[in-house]
């Protein structure tokens, strides 16, 4: 779990924090402020780009903590500028690389972790993993990718999918 939980989760945060780096380079070379993207939505009914952000981070280190059996480190959600969202993601990166693979030695596909809501509920950490968390976190980040991408960032699928580990066959 190590791997699918850990490493993916930290490799899409580092791909989604050079994204907000294009964003800011963007609105620099169009000469208006990038803090214009914080509180910018798809539609109105969904998270302004802040949000996207503090989800998808929030995913990856519940996700992390509850199937390594460690308490998540607490971030108050108080970002307000480009500046407090890569320092939002560094924190999680810091935790998540603070992680070891022996961390998640106990964790069998069984083991029950309780969820955020229903209240007093769980999941089995596969389930909660595959068909909570992994999709969970990937959807914030689409969305917070999908809002820059709008707004005229020139962001591409290599962005979002960032180095791959090539090998010859």
């Amino acid at each position: 779990m190590y791997y699918l939980v850990v490493r993916q989760f930290a490799a899409t945060l580092r791909n989604l924090d050079r994204i907000l780096g294009k964003a800011e380079s963007y609105a620099k070379t169009r000469g208006f402020d990038v803090n214009n993207f914080v509180n910018a939505r798809l539609a109105p009914d969904m998270l302004p780009l802040v949000v996207q952000i503090r989800v998808a981070c929030d995913s990856a280190k519940m996700a992390a903590a509850g199937l390594a059996g460690k308490e998540a480190p607490r971030h108050e959600d108080e970002e307000k500028t480009f500046e407090d969202l890569h320092g939002r993601i560094a924190k999680v990166l810091s935790f998540l690389d603070g992680l070891t693979e022996a961390d998640f030695a106990k964790t069998s596909p069984d083991v029950k972790i309780k969820v955020p809501g229903p209240s007093g509920k769980a999941l089995r950490a596969n389930d909660f993993l595959i068909g909570r968390q992994i999709p969970n976190f990937h959807f914030h980040v689409v969305t917070a990718y999908n809002i820059l991408r709008q707004g005229g960032v020139d962001v591409g699928k290599r962005d979002y999918l960032g180095e791959l580990p090539l090998v010859d066959p």
